[in-house]
Order: structure tokens, then sequence, then C-alpha cells
């Protein structure tokens, strides 16, 4: 690909300078905002695909906290002297070096924390590497226009360890930036002061001398030319002897270095100028040290430039909350947009254009909207190659474009003698000589400005252009018969601001398929010009109007409709799977539930055969003994067969129940994954509910309150079967699992709660009576005493109990109620 062309016009008029800077100002450092200030939208989809999953993971990085987030100082002038043979740093210098230096080790290892995607083929070189002389020199220019080149993990790879620059600079100079107290200096320092002390005792007795208090102007000494100095009263000069510095403006005063300071005075100009040196000694041999470093100083420099702004972009995005928009092959979508500048005032927008769409004209009122959002879909082309987040929701996706042009605005320059209409031509024709097959064209009222029927004609011109070109373009326009072109045109779509004709203002929100009106007069009523103007305007109109705005009313009205009828039809279907699906739901629960019933009433009947069987054959054995004839065995022996068939039919009801229920359960189709209904998702079966496919093969699922998005490999569809009448169903169940109620000899209802209970030992008493269980007991513990005194109120009250009481201590006690029944 031939890189992105950077239309220095079309990017002003869409402000994407000024959101480019508001950007860089997330970066940390010099560095960072410099190259991001000068890096240009990309045109390769795969590395915009990188920078994106970069950004992602980044992102989790700052998510987790504790991310190193200080800020770089500016160490151009330090890099560049380094560079100079014999040049020595400035201490100021030196200290900004070792602060960076420090920064940019710690923030590169926590970015090599990150789980970055793999760089494939790209190797790193080896921690020794020599730096060639392709680091010579520090170029912010070469670095943006590569900003995107390198992956991030590669870059991380590649970068030096700073450890011994910071090492170097803090073993002479404290946290405080000034130089530490070096065993050198500290003598010098010791001397300085002990010189200091000398002065001011002499200066002190000629302070403290009877003759001279008179003469002296003040009693403290003074420093002129960095030589301590007495100041003498100009009438009494001659009563000290030494060398005259100054003499005060006034005259009165003179500065006089007496003879027995000279000594110590110079003795500490020497001093000072040993302190000086030693200083420069230390600054010179700690610059020569770390000259050897300066192609890693200059490496490090560029990593820092590429990977900050790619932190900078994450930053952005999560304080701000924009989205990445995703990349598509074919026109764009625009979800819940809002131009960047106006932040939360911004009314949203929805722009989805088609696949097979590549022009697009839009009309409407003035003041509805159309500059806006002709800017924002500019805009968000540019800020999404940029790797930039957008002010949208999800979803919002765009292709990749190599160019973005614009022509939007007053052109006018009286400088260059150009009208409105030939500023418009001059920008426009540019636009024409540069559009391509994968440019975005921006055009704001185009054909305005001179004579309609020609500036149609133009404007008809330069889209048959454009559409010739490939050239995606988009333009408003106030010219009835561009709206005709937009419905014969192929590839064309009209457009329209939607206008409230009952409050007579615009809803600044964008309807596609139809074009709109300029409702002109209505906004120049609403801005206050006179009623009466705008009558006799109306009038002049009526006469030469067409009906093609009434025709235009009529679709709108139609078109509004349309939609009203379709969001209640989808409103309506979404209620109609819901209830599907709760009546497919409750349909598996009651025939899960009947199985459940009959398998247990299998197992119990089998258990009943089993002791039929051997009761009858003793009973059997026992009338032969006495004589029973064969007649009677027969009639024991259907019995028993009565109860095999009985038991069997209850084993084939089972059978069949459970044949129902794995009609039920999850099969590998995909086919059967249908939006609304629910599907088994995971190795561990979690039962999900479908919302909708997206793109590609992926859903989005809702498991309890959360929302994933899984590939359609991982759910499992659940085979659907007309839903049974729930009612008979349920009598069914109810029946069955009352007819095989079971008198216990103890009945255990411990954990039960007082409702449950008592239902409990009424089925008790109730089986108890059938089966001539005349004696039982009920275990109710002790607990918190409800159980107990609420079961005896039960007893006492029910007419089949003869008698109950506590059992005895070693059998339960106040635990436990004996019961015993009317025979």
């Amino acid at each position: 690909m031939g890189g992105f062309v950077e239309h220095a016009h079309s990017f002003g008029l869409l402000d994407f300078p000024k959101i480019r800077q508001r950007a860089a100002d997330y970066c940390l450092s010099e560095e960072g905002r410099e190259v991001f200030g000068l890096s240009l939208p990309l045109d390769d989809a795969s590395i915009l695909s990188r920078i994106q999953a970069e950004l992602a993971v980044i992102g989790s990085g700052l998510a987790a906290g504790d991310f190193p987030l200080s800020e770089f100082p500016d160490i151009k002038t330090a890099a560049r002297r380094l560079s100079v043979e014999g040049a020595v740093l400035e201490l100021a210098d030196l200290f900004a070096l070792g602060i960076w230096a420090k920064g940019f080790d710690t923030l590169a290892g926590a970015l090599r924390a990150l789980p970055f995607p793999p760089s494939g083929s790209l190797k790193a070189p080896a921690p020794d590497l020599v730096y060639p002389e392709v680091f010579a020199a520090y170029d912010s220019e070469r670095f943006a226009a590569e900003w995107a080149a390198e992956p991030a993990s590669v870059l991380l790879d590649e970068v030096p360890k700073l450890h011994d620059i910071y090492r170097i600079i803090f073993s002479v100079i404290g946290p405080d930036g000034e130089l530490k107290d070096l065993p050198e200096l500290r003598k010098i320092k010791y001397s300085i002061t002990r010189a200091n002390k000398d002065l001011l005792s002499i200066a002190d007795s000629y302070r403290n001398d009877p003759d001279l208090k008179s003469a002296l102007q003040s009693g403290e000494p003074t420093l002129r030319d960095g030589r301590t100095v007495l100041a003498v009263r100009s009438s009494f000069k001659g009563r000290v002897k030494g060398i005259i510095h100054e003499v005060s403006a006034t005259g009165q005063t003179v500065f006089i270095e007496p003879a027995a300071l000279v000594d110590k005075n110079n003795e500490l100009v020497q001093l000072s100028a040993r302190l000086a040196a030693e200083t420069a000694r230390i600054l010179r041999e700690t610059s020569e040290a770390l000259r050897k470093y300066r192609y890693a100083i200059i490496e490090a420099r560029r990593a820092l430039a590429l990977l900050d702004p790619r932190l900078a972009r994450a930053i952005q995005c999560r304080r701000e909350d924009l989205v990445l928009a995703e990349t598509c092959d074919s026109g764009f979508s625009i979800w819940r947009g809002r131009h960047p500048l106006l932040g939360k005032k911004a009314v949203p927008i929805d722009v989805v254009l088609p696949d097979t769409t590549r022009t697009l004209i839009v009309t409407g009122p003035n003041t509805g909207g159309k500059t806006v959002t002709l800017k924002t879909i500019g805009l968000f082309a540019l800020m999404h190659q940029l790797g930039l987040g957008l002010p949208a929701a999800q979803g919002t996706k765009f292709q990749i474009f190599d160019a973005v042009l614009a022509d939007i605005g007053d052109e006018q320059s009286i400088d260059q003698s150009l009208s409105t209409f030939s500023g418009h031509m001059r920008v426009i024709a540019d636009i024409a000589a540069k559009a391509g097959p994968r440019s975005l064209v921006l055009l704001d009222e185009l054909g305005a400005g001179t004579d309609p029927e020609e500036g149609c004609a133009i404007a008809m011109g330069l889209l048959d252009h454009f559409i010739e070109t490939g050239s995606l373009a988009i333009a408003t326009t106030h010219h009835g018969i561009l709206k005709n072109y937009g419905y014969t045109k192929p590839g064309c779509l009209n457009a329209c601001m939607e206008f409230d004709s009952t409050k007579l203002a615009p809803t600044y929100r964008i309807v596609m398929g139809i074009p709109g009106e300029s409702r002109a007069l209505e906004i120049v009523a609403q801005m206050g010009l006179d009623q009466r103007i705008v009558t006799q305007a109306r009038l002049y109109l009526d006469e030469e109007r067409s009906n093609v705005g009434e025709l235009i009313r009529s679709l709108s009205e139609k078109h509004r409709e349309l939609e009203s009828l379709e969001r209640e039809r989808r409103a309506r279907l979404k209620e109609a799977t819901e209830d599907q699906r709760k009546v497919d739901l409750a349909s598996l629960r009651v025939k899960q539930k009947e199985a459940e019933l009959r398998k247990r009433g299998v197992s119990e009947l089998d258990q009943l055969l089993s002791e039929s069987r051997r009761t009858l054959g003793n009973l059997v054995r026992s009338l032969r003994e006495s004589g029973m004839t064969a007649e009677g065995t027969r009639e024991v022996k259907s019995f028993i067969s009565g109860l095999d068939a009985a038991v069997e039919n209850q084993r084939s009801e089972a059978e069949r129940l459970n044949a129902e229920l794995e009609a039920l359960v999850p099969v590998e189709s995909g086919e059967l994954l249908i939006e609304g209904r629910e599907a088994l998702y995971g190795s561990r079966a979690v039962r999900a509910r479908l919302l909708r496919k997206t793109d590609g093969e992926r859903w989005i699922i809702e498991v309890g309150s959360m929302r994933l998005t899984v590939k359609s490999g991982e759910l499992r569809a659940l085979r659907q079967v007309p839903a049974p009448k729930l009612s008979v169903d349920v009598e069914l169940a109810a029946r069955l699992e009352a007819s095989q109620a079971k008198a216990a000899f103890e009945l255990d209802l411990r954990g039960f709660r007082l409702t449950e209970a008592l239902a409990a030992v009424e089925r008790q008493i109730d089986a108890a009576s059938l089966s001539g269980l005349n004696l039982f007991s009920i275990i109710h513990g002790t607990g918190e005493g409800v159980l107990g005194p609420g079961i005896h109120g039960y007893l006492k009250t029910h007419p089949v109990v003869a008698d109950f009481h506590f059992a005895r201590p070693e059998e339960g006690g106040y635990g436990k109620t004996v019961v015993r029944l009317k025979v």
C-alpha cells in the first residue's frame, strides 16, 4: 500500500489535529507527545488490528492497577550534549537524565510483564547489542512515520536496560538534585566554612573597637565583589586603613576592605575556586562516563516515543470511556456516535451505510445537524485508523481508507479574490484529482453558491466522477434534483435529517432511505424573523411549489409508520419468543418431575412385587399343606401375574417419558441454534439464552446476569418438542405422588418447617390408616420448640388419633412422639 494521504486542508476542517493533540496530551514523555503529534492514520488493516490488540492488553494492565504512570522529564538538551565529544552536562541535565532513565526501566519492566501478542517471525537482538550508527541521531519525524510498524513485543525485547546510567548519576547526585557530600567536596567546604568564621571574627573586632564604633555606618560586615568589607562613614574613612571597593550613591558611605581582611578574603576566593573546579571535574567525569551510553539513550528514547503513544491511547480509552471500532470490508456503521469536541451535549447519531452503497446524499433542514454528522463521520474514520477510541457504542465499524478528503464550510478568501463558490470549487478540484477507490470524500452543501440549475449539474457531474473512481462519497445538499439523483443512480442512497413537524424543530436524527426538506421557513420563523415576512414568503413559495415536497412528506410519514410497525413487530416477536422459552422450560421441568416420580414408583412397585411374591409363596405353601385345591393355586398365581403386568406398564411409561426427555437434550447441530431460545454452554453444560448472532460464527448469550460472546462450537442446542398441556401433566404427577405415599413406622421431620411437617403428618396418618398401622412414632427434635408443640396441637384435633405421648428417655424423650390410632 502507498500509505495514507495527508490532506492538510481536510484535516483542519475536520479538527483532526486538535483531536490528535488532545490524545497526545495523555503521553507521559516529550518523546511520545512529539511523535504522536506527527503521526498519520494507518492504511493497513492488519497493522491496525495488531495495534488495537495491544491497546486491549495495555488496558487490562491499567485496569489491574499499580501501573507506573509517572511523567518523564525533558532530556533533549542532555541527549544532544552527550553526542558532542568533551561536552559537559549541567547538574540539572544530569538529574533529569537520571530520573528519565530510572522511569524508563520501570515502565519497560511493567510493559514486559503484559501478555502482548507474539511477534511472529520477527526476532529480537541479543541483550549485548552494540548499537549501530542508525541510532546516532534521534529523528522524531522518522519515528512518527513508522509509529506502528514494530509490534510492542519486539520493541520491548529490543530496548536497552539503563540501570548503569542512573546508577552512575545517582552515585554523585542526591534525590534533591544537588551534588552529594562527597569526601573531596566535604574537605573544601569545611575549609570555606572555617575561613568565613575567621572573616566574621576579624570584622567583629572592628565593630567592638571603641575608637571605631562611631566611624562604622553599620555594625554588620557586607559583601562587595565576593569579598567581605565594612561600611564606613565617609567622614571617618581615614580611620580604617584598607582598600576602597565602592562608594554609596549619596556619598555618605564608603565600603572598605581592611588590611586585616585581605588575606582571609584571598584565601576564601581560592577555596571557592577549588570548589568550583572540583565540581566541574565531577560533572566532567560523570558526563564522560555516560557518553558511551549515548546510543542506548537514543534507542531508549525511540522506544519510548513509539510505546508512550500506545499507552496514551489506552489511558484515554479508559478515562473517557471510548470504544475501539471494528474494521469491515466496505462502508461503515456508527452507533450512538458523538462528536468528540461537543462532549456530552452532542446528540448521538446512528449511521449505517449498506455494503452496496458508495454515495450517500443527505438532505434536511438548516441547523438540523447535517454538517456535524458529516464532520463526525470523517473524524471517526481518521480516529479509527489512528488507533484512537471513539465516543460511540460497541458495534461501530469502518472500512480502511487511504485518504479522507473534505470540503466543509465557507471557503471565501478576500486575500486571494475568491468568492464562496470559487473557493469551494478550488478545493473540490483538488479533491477530485486526489480521490481514489479507497478514498472517503465529504462534501458539504454541494452545488451551492451559484445558479441552482448549474450548481446541480456540477454536483451530479462530481458525483458521477466519484462513482467512477470508486470513492465513498457523502454529500449534503438542499437541491431537489439531487434527491431524485439519489433515487435513480445505482449505488446511491438518500438520507435526511429528521424534523419534528409538531415542535417545528430538528431532532438531529438521521433517517436512511428517504430525502428530507430544507424547512427554511420554519427555521427562520423560529429564529425571530417577522411573521409578516414569513407569511409573504410562504405565499410566493406556494405559487411556485410542485408536489415534490408533498411527496417527500408522504414518504417520510410512510417511513415513520413502517419503522413504528417494525418496532412493534420486533417487540411482539421478542415477547412470543420469551413466552415459548418459558413454556419449553416448564414442560421440561414437569416431564423431568414426572419421570422421576415414575422411576421412584417403579422401584417401589418392584419392591412391593418382591415382597408380595414371598408373602403369596408362603401363602400357597400353607394352603397346599392345608389341602388347597388347584383352582385356588391358579388364582394366587394370576394375582402375582397381574402385579407383574402392572409393574411392567409403569416401567414402559417411565421409558416413554425418558425418550421424550432425550428429545430435549443437547444436540451437536449448529443449525438448531435459534435466537431467543436456550442452549447449553461449555463443558459444564451451563444453561444460557441465545440473544443474537454476530458476524461470523459467534453468538451473544446471557448466562444469569452476564452477557458473553462465544463461538458457535461452544454451544449445544436444545431440540424442541411440542409443549404438552401443563395442567394435565401436573395433575398426573400429583396423583402419582399421592398414590405412592407409604406409611412409616418412624416419621423423621427434623429440619422441616411447621407447615411442611403438618402436611407430612397428615399423609402419614392417612397411609397408616389404609395399611392398618395403628402405632407409629414421629421424630421432631427439641430445636427451637416449634415443631413439637405444633404437631401435638394438630394431633389433639385429629379424629383418627386415639392417643399420643412423648417417648421414653432412652428412645428419644421430648424429641420424639409416639402416636396410637383408633382401631
